[in-house]
């Protein structure tokens, strides 16, 4: 089989039905939809219209994770694709993933570019500049450490990949985010095609505003165990381009993991933090690091910092050598 989408649900009224109809227009002969029903007591399961590509699975209501994973183990299809109940899959999305995947053997997950729309009043700005971000995003691997560079939604991945890593986690974690990193950690490539694939309905309810599991500690948890993983695997000569605020908190888990922190960047007059010298961006030449990690949120200022690299260390290559962290 070629492809299976995933979508599950709990209670999804009349947006489910709509959903699930977009899946199964982009469905062929070698496809199908895997809805896996986490505990709905709505009754909107019950009402779609059969179709033969439609597979109802039901589970007693144990959570989002859990109902991926059911979902996810009984998938026949090579490929799955991602949709939630709540938004719509786009015309021509299945053709021009699978095309990026079958291209490019390395590709483990392959994301799109994204409509917002609410079913009344205006979009959220913080959302929309999330999802416009994600549309401009020309490298996902680059920019990592920043947001979570797929989005869920929207993404289609080769079964096959997504079971050697593990497949989705529970705990105090994005699990989407997470399964990216542990992805990246594990060699494989993600990346976006250069279309819109999926239109996401904004609303009160999304887990992403109410879940603890999309918190700022959850994604700064997700963050340092990969960096554990990859560039900080071992202890490290690292500096710390922040300002106060954002910088403390990665400075205390820099110094307890056991790494040397040798300089904080900063514009301000401040000379030592936590005991740490700190410098302007001036002095980035003449430092000798394995790795800067950049935890600077002010709007323009990751674009602002980027092109300061450029000039004082173009030895340092962004997704590898050096991070942005938000």
């Amino acid at each position: 089989m070629r492809c299976s989408w995933l979508i599950p649900v709990r209670d999804g009224g009349s947006w489910l039905a709509e959903s699930v109809l977009s899946a199964l227009a982009e469905c062929g002969d070698e496809d199908e939809v895997v809805l896996v029903n986490d505990g709905s007591v709505d009754g909107a399961v019950e009402a779609l219209t059969p179709h033969p590509n439609l597979r109802i699975l039901h589970q007693r209501k144990q959570g989002l994770v859990a109902a991926l994973e059911h979902g996810r183990r009984e998938c026949r299809g090579h490929y799955i694709a991602r949709l939630d109940a709540d938004d719509i899959a786009l015309p021509g999305r299945l053709a021009h993933q699978i095309a990026a995947l079958d291209t490019d053997s390395s590709l483990a997950a392959v994301g799109g570019r994204a409509t917002l729309f609410t079913d009344r009043g205006p979009v959220p700005k913080g959302m929309q500049l999330y999802v416009d971000w994600i549309n401009h995003l020309d490298d996902p691997h680059r920019e990592l450490l920043v947001e979570s560079p797929l989005l869920h939604p929207a993404v289609t991945f080769r079964a096959a990949h997504i079971e050697h890593t593990g497949g989705y986690r529970s705990g105090e974690m994005p699990e989407d985010y997470d399964l990216w990193l542990r992805l990246v950690a594990d060699g494989f490539r993600i990346a976006n095609v250069a279309h819109e694939v999926v239109s996401i309905r904004d609303h009160s309810g999304r887990l992403t505003r109410t879940d603890s599991r999309y918190s700022r500690t959850a994604f700064d948890s997700c963050r340092r165990e990969f960096l554990q993983k990859t560039a900080l695997s071992g202890p490290r000569c690292v500096v710390l381009w922040a300002g106060v605020r954002g910088g403390r908190p990665w400075l205390r888990w820099l110094k307890s993991g056991g790494h040397r922190v040798i300089a904080v960047i900063d514009i301000t007059k401040t000379t030592v933090r936590s005991g740490v010298p700190v410098f302007p961006p001036a002095a980035l030449g003449d430092l000798e690091l394995d790795v800067l990690l950049v935890a600077v949120g002010a709007r323009g200022a990751r674009d602002r910092i980027r092109d300061e690299l450029t000039v004082r260390r173009p030895d340092l290559v962004e997704g590898q050598n050096w991070w942005a962290l938000l």
